[in-house]
């Protein structure tokens, strides 16, 4: 396992990971009238530079890291390497229903050429999905696993099972029944994961679930929360629900923490240095919290 994962599952700092992956679409999104590739680029160099200056004011004893594509990100990706920050990179294709490799058959050259901390696969997976696709899905994540093994590159699996009817008062909730069952399924087909990405939950009980089925084929793995583009309220309630829950080491949060910055920068509502410092400032404010829930 990579020094990351190590570290979380040694009782060392929960992770702080700064999630700008997001491909074209996905990422244009957080603008009303869209953002040209031009755009999207000098933004996520813009979110490097507020990762770096909250990594410079202090992470509260998190360890910070970032998720970063190689369509948009390669300069960054390559530069926070040298500077000895953990990455994780992608593998997935954007929107596709069924897991598909980003690359094809080449996706090994490309990690590779990287050697991430992490690939992360993003999975829509539910239990009661057509078994044909299940089986084509499940047969590619255990063939991304068993390469990732055998490099010593974690496996971080995104499993998006969408959320529930109900929760805490007005706090969404991921459905935890499917999402532990859809684990279960991946575990049964030999899929192995180090760091399963979750949607947030709003309850101890149903967290710690999840945290226990995490390990049930892997007792190195941990859970990090994400944060789907919410409010900050409801961030804020999923990191402390997951601070508090052992089994769960950190935080992967993209959108929520610099959505609005970019878009108000493009739009010229921001300075670029005022983008940065308000996304460093969010990023650094979720850490915060997240070591001030921290149960041990």
């Amino acid at each position: 396992m990579p020094d990351g994962s190590t570290a979380v599952a040694d009782g060392g700092p929960p992770m702080a990971v700064l999630a700008f992956d997001h491909r074209e679409r996905a990422f244009a999104s957080v603008r009303s009238t869209g953002m040209t590739r031009e755009e999207i680029g000098r933004s996520k160099e813009l979110i490097f530079e507020a990762f770096e200056a909250a990594v410079e004011s202090g992470l509260a004893g998190t360890r910070p890291g970032i998720l970063i594509d190689e369509e948009f990100g390669a300069p960054i990706a390559r530069r926070a390497v040298a500077l000895g920050v953990p990455v994780s990179m992608p593998v997935e294709r954007a929107f596709e229903p069924v897991f598909t490799f980003e690359y094809g058959g080449d996706f090994r050259r490309h990690l590779l050429e990287f050697r991430p901390a992490y690939a992360k696969a993003l999975v829509h997976h539910r239990t009661t999905d057509a078994p044909e696709a299940k089986q084509t899905q499940l047969a590619r994540l255990r063939e991304l696993s068993e390469f990732l093994a055998e490099q010593s590159i974690g496996f971080m699996l995104e499993l998006i099972v969408g959320q529930s009817d109900g929760g805490t008062g007005e706090i969404p909730t991921v459905d935890v029944e499917e999402l532990r069952g859809s684990m279960t399924e991946m575990q049964n087909a030999g899929v192995r994961v180090d760091l399963w990405k979750v949607e947030g939950i709003s309850s101890h009980d149903e967290a710690a679930q999840v945290a226990a089925q995490a390990v049930a084929a892997n007792p190195q793995a941990t859970c990090v929360v994400l944060g789907a583009g919410a409010p900050n309220d409801v961030v804020g309630h999923w990191l402390d629900v997951a601070a508090a829950t052992p089994g769960f080491g950190g935080f992967a949060i993209g959108r929520s923490i610099w959505g609005g910055p970019v878009a108000s920068w493009l739009d010229g509502r921001l300075a670029r240095e005022q983008a940065i410092e308000q996304i460093a400032s969010t990023y650094r404010s979720c850490a915060l919290r997240y070591m001030g829930a921290r149960v041990g």
